[in-house]
C-alpha cells in the first residue's frame, strides 16, 4: 500500500480528539467543494485522499482498526458496467461515471446554458444539448472501456478535443478520436479500423449510455459548443475548470436530495447511528 493513504488515515485519527462526527473521504478538490455545500459541517468533516484508490485504502485502513464514522465516496468510472473487486459498506459508488456527469445530468446544465449560452444559437442548434453531449462522449467512453478490458493502458489525459469534435455539430469523429488517443498513448501499433469496430460493438451492448460517459469529456465538448455552436464565449471563459465550477454552483439541494447519492448517504447514516453526513 502506498504511503499517502496511511498518512491520510493517521490525519483522520488525530482529528478524532476534537471532531466526534463522521469523516467523509473524497477523491479530489472538486469533490470537496461540491460536498461542502451539502454536508452538515458540524457533524461531518471532509478529507481529500487525492484519488479513487487512496479513498478505498484510507477507508480500508480505518475499517481494520474499527474506527467509527468513516465513509468514502468514489467515482463510478466504469465499475457500474464491469464491476469492481472491493467490498465495503463504508464506500459509496457515485451513480454516474464521475461528479461532472452527475452535474450535467441535472438541471445545473440548463442554468449554465442560460448564463453562458446564446438562446438564439441554442434554438438554431436544433438538438437537445444534453443528448448531444452524451452522444459525443459515448465513443470516447467505449474506448476507455475497451482499453480497460483489453489491458491497453491507453492515455486519455490531455486529449485535444478540438481535433476530434466538430465545433458546429459537436459530434465526435471516432477515427480522429482514436488517432488522438493513439498519439497521446504513443501506441503506433493500435489499428484504427479494428478499434473503431470494438467501440461500435461495446456501444451496441451498453444498456445505459450514461454509465460509460465520462463527465470530463462532456464538459470539454460543452466548452467547445459554448464558443461557437451554443454561444460566443472566449476559450478562457469556458475552459473546463470554469465550467466545472459553474456546474457545481448551479447544482441545488433539491436535486441532490432526490439522487441515488443522497439515498446511499442516508442509508449509511441509518447503518451508523449517531453520525450524519448531509444537512437536515
Amino acid at each position: 500500500m502506498k504511503r499517502r493513504p496511511v498518512v491520510h488515515a493517521n490525519a483522520i485519527r488525530m482529528k478524532r480528539s476534537h471532531h466526534r462526527g463522521c469523516f467523509l473521504v473524497v477523491e479530489g478538490r472538486d469533490d470537496r467543494l461540491f460536498f461542502e455545500h451539502f454536508v452538515d459541517r458540524d457533524e461531518c468533516a471532509i478529507k481529500v485522499a487525492e484519488d479513487k484508490q487512496s479513498v478505498l485504502d484510507v477507508v480500508a485502513i480505518l475499517e481494520e482498526d474499527g474506527f467509527p464514522g468513516i465513509v468514502g465516496v468514489v467515482d463510478g468510472d466504469l465499475d457500474h458496467v464491469d464491476g469492481h473487486d472491493w467490498q465495503s459498506d463504508n464506500v459509496i459508488l457515485l451513480e454516474t461515471y464521475d461528479l461532472e456527469a452527475l452535474l450535467i445530468k441535472s438541471a445545473a446544465l440548463e442554468r449554465v446554458l442560460v448564463e453562458r449560452g446564446s438562446a438564439e444559437k441554442i434554438s438554431c442548434f436544433g438538438k437537445d444539448v444534453r443528448d448531444t453531449l452524451v452522444a459525443a462522449a459515448v465513443p470516447i467512453g467505449c474506448l476507455r472501456l475497451h482499453s480497460r478490458r483489453s489491458g491497453l493502458n491507453l492515455r486519455f489525459n490531455g486529449i485535444r478535443y478540438g481535433r476530434c469534435v466538430d465545433a458546429i455539430t459537436l459530434e465526435t469523429d471516432v477515427q480522429a478520436m482514436i488517432r488522438e488517443v493513439k498519439n497521446r498513448s504513443m501506441r503506433s501499433d493500435l489499428e484504427c479500423r479494428g478499434t473503431a469496430q470494438e467501440i461500435r460493438g461495446i456501444e451496441d451492448a451498453v444498456e445505459d449510455r450514461w454509465l460509460v460517459c465520462c463527465g470530463t469529456d462532456m464538459v470539454e465538448v460543452l466548452g467547445i459548443g459554448l464558443r461557437k455552436a451554443l454561444g460566443t464565449n472566449t476559450a478562457s471563459a469556458v475552459e473546463s475548470g470554469a465550467l466545472r465550477e459553474r456546474l457545481r454552483l448551479a447544482y441545488e439541494w433539491n436535486e441532490l436530495s432526490r439522487s441515488q447519492l443522497a439515498q446511499d448517504l442516508r442509508d449509511w447514516t441509518d447503518r451508523n447511528p449517531g453520525f450524519r453526513v448531509l444537512k437536515q
